[in-house]
């Protein structure tokens, strides 16, 4: 039950994705609403949600979500329901903020308001949005004028919020060294304002000690995203050239698959004529993904491109060894416990998949470097940085 001080600092978060299926952003939220009213036990945080949002997770999944943050006797849930999320970030917390007057604003998923003078903190995860802004919303072949109005008014919010709301913050948050060089590059005069802090590794991923030898262990393991950053095709190339003896012993599963038959994934399975050797899962529960993670042999994560790469860190905390894109960012977070190939190349991350899953020492090597890698990374440690961050911006 919350308990309202008048004499206690407010800080808004805008909190919608805690609505929504709990990976990467929404995770991310999640935590920070999670722990920082612990931490800051002289704040009271508004966490700011839309319920009326069509693409929210149904009320019985997030529902217990916001029953353990709600516990927190510093905190009150407002509900700002609206079916359009451009006029929600824009207008609606903007009113609201003006009504009610917080001492900050946490906008903690790329995005900023505008329309209002509430100091301001945002956390842009990357740059992909920014560059990538026609593919990402990108306009289907023979819509409708209607969908087409949208998408245009979507790309028009973002282009707003990237070229004019950035300069309205008093500080950016990311979640990488690698994000942060990006994001001054394109951004300049956000140098001065700029500060990184890690994510956490994500509850429930730790290693089976079961399943602590190559032996013991079973199949290649990617995540099912389609877009051309997330380069499925080399991935599924690179295992395809191993031995016939290894595809057998270790199957590719593909977790995570939201496309069709037409998609770059099932068009290059097919060209390949490996549709027998893959198993592919749509969209798979938490303790599914852990499942996977414990007893796969590896890791294939060659993106082109990644703010930070979750997978990479719930790989590594399952002992599970990885080979991974020489994105700067992924050696960065994977340090020496990874294996890195061009991610252009599938012959190269050929040559280091077949290192990991040829050799019991190799194996085993990786998988104890992993999991000390992984302990690098402690939500609790990130969030107290993010609270030390807010406490710099609130007026005494």
């Amino acid at each position: 039950m919350s308990v309202e001080n008048k004499y206690m600092k407010k800080i808004a978060i805008d909190a919608r994705f805690l609505l929504r299926a709990q990976r990467g952003m929404p995770l991310y939220v999640f935590m920070l609403c999670r722990l920082l009213p612990s931490i800051m036990r002289n704040v009271h945080f508004y966490l700011l949600i839309n319920k009326g949002f069509e693409h929210n997770e149904s009320a019985d999944d997030y529902t217990e979500r916001l029953k353990l943050i709600g516990e927190h006797n510093n905190v009150t849930f407002i509900n700002i329901e609206t079916e359009d999320e451009n006029s929600w970030e824009q207008f609606h917390l903007a009113k609201w903020l003006k009504t009610h007057s917080p001492d900050l604003l946490h906008m903690p998923t790329n995005r900023v308001c505008l329309l209002s003078s509430v100091p301001q903190i945002s956390t842009i995860h990357d740059c992909m949005e920014w560059t990538n802004l026609r593919q990402i919303y990108a306009i289907p072949s023979h819509t409708n004028m209607k969908l087409r109005l949208y998408i245009y008014r979507q790309r028009f919010n973002v282009w707003l919020n990237y070229r004019f709301g950035l300069k309205k913050l008093c500080k950016v948050l990311t979640i990488s060294n690698y994000s942060a060089k990006s994001i001054i590059k394109y951004f300049p005069f956000l140098e001065n304002k700029l500060a990184y802090v890690y994510h956490g590794v994500p509850e429930g991923f730790e290693s089976d000690n079961s399943k602590n030898a190559l032996t013991k262990r079973k199949g290649v393991l990617m995540l099912g995203g389609e877009s051309h950053h997330k380069n499925p095709k080399n991935a599924i190339r690179a295992w395809a050239l191993l031995s016939k003896k290894l595809r057998e012993l270790h199957p590719l599963t593909i977790a995570g698959f939201t496309g069709d038959n037409d998609s770059p994934i099932m068009k290059t399975i097919k060209e390949l004529n490996i549709i027998d050797e893959v198993q592919i899962h749509r969209w798979v529960s938490q303790q599914e993904l852990v499942k996977l993670f414990q007893t796969s042999a590896s890791l294939i994560f060659v993106s082109r491109e990644e703010g930070f790469g979750f997978p990479l860190l719930q790989a590594m905390a399952c002992g599970t060894p990885v080979v991974c894109s020489q994105v700067e960012v992924l050696p960065e977070i994977g340090g020496d416990a990874v294996l890195v190939a061009n991610a252009e190349d599938p012959n190269e991350i050929n040559k280091q998949l077949n290192e990991i899953l040829s050799d019991d020492d190799v194996w085993l090597s990786y998988h104890h470097k992993a999991l000390e890698r992984a302990k690098e990374f402690s939500w609790q440690v990130a969030v107290k940085n993010i609270a030390e961050i807010y406490q710099q911006h609130l007026t005494p």
